[in-house]
């Protein structure tokens, strides 16, 4: 009976931490996309006669930054920006890395070896890096940076669906459409991608998770995406100047929302992991 009992009491735990992320995420969308229509602000015009008013000084919640913005409403705005490009480049990174693992898994022998020895090479080269060396090249936005994240963020899809395209290589469905004359896209897009989808439904979220991190962190050194726009790595960036001032309103509340952001959405890969491995044993 204890055999039975501490599956079940794991399941139960995982699906109460998906559950609770999952919550946490629609209430982080409803913030970002619906606050900003119940609470309008200016996040355009600054007004440096409201410079750093605490929280609660003239009908501002959490108090204005330096250039007398509303923080409360920036922050929406601002996790407007991060979701955006960490979905984009979450979705981005997934993507190539599961059409390219997909390929080198079922091509096998020197396409395979080629293929992976490319993707190791990336991975021995910190992603952060060549994130930096990308962003000084453009010209940040929105779709650039989601397109410079994703492109350095599909190694680890890669070889997660390299390994499950391998082992489907290996299947008679597989097997069959091959000796019936079915061509290598064929087999990769109608058969090996369908049948992964779990797996890449995984590896999606937690890409999305790491995706907002990276924008913060390109954002914190300053070369996020140009003001009057911002993300909550901008929001840290600019705030920590401020903090030795008791100016605690400048930095909490980004800090806060990324941390509950990636964090919720680390739940919900966990407990889609977890729910997969589950069917998987039955």
């Amino acid at each position: 009976m204890t055999t039975i009992a501490l599956p079940a009491r794991s399941r139960l735990h995982s699906n109460g931490l998906a559950l609770t992320g999952a919550v946490i995420l629609v209430l982080v969308l409803a913030f970002c996309l619906v606050g900003p229509l119940l609470y309008p602000t200016d996040q355009v015009h600054t007004a440096l006669d409201a410079s750093r008013l605490s929280p609660g000084q003239q009908g501002h919640p959490l108090g204005t930054d330096e250039l007398g913005y509303d923080v409360l409403g920036r922050l929406m705005v601002a996790g407007r920006t991060s979701l955006a490009i960490g979905v984009l480049a979450g979705l981005l990174a997934t993507a190539i890395g599961a059409v390219w693992g997909a390929l080198a898994g079922y091509a096998g022998g020197w396409l395979d070896a080629v293929l992976m020895r490319i993707v190791d090479t990336g991975v021995a080269i910190p992603a952060l890096f060549l994130l930096l060396v990308a962003a000084t090249l453009v010209t940040p936005s929105i779709p650039v940076l989601a397109l410079v994240i994703g492109g350095v963020s599909w190694l680890v899809p890669a070889r997660l669906m390299r390994a499950e395209a391998a082992t489907l290589r290996e299947r008679d469905f597989v097997r069959a459409i091959t000796v019936m004359g079915a061509g290598r896209w064929r087999v990769v897009f109608r058969h090996l991608l369908p049948n992964a989808v779990g797996t890449l439904v995984v590896a999606g979220t937690f890409q999305i998770a790491d995706a907002i991190l990276l924008v913060a962190y390109v954002s914190f050194l300053g070369l996020g995406v140009p003001p009057p726009a911002t993300d909550w790595g901008a929001m840290l960036s600019k705030g920590i100047t401020y903090t030795y001032d008791g100016a605690w309103w400048l930095i909490l509340p980004p800090g806060i929302a990324i941390v509950l952001v990636v964090c919720a959405i680390n739940f919900v890969g966990d407990g889609l992991r977890d729910a997969l491995a589950a069917r998987g044993r039955v």
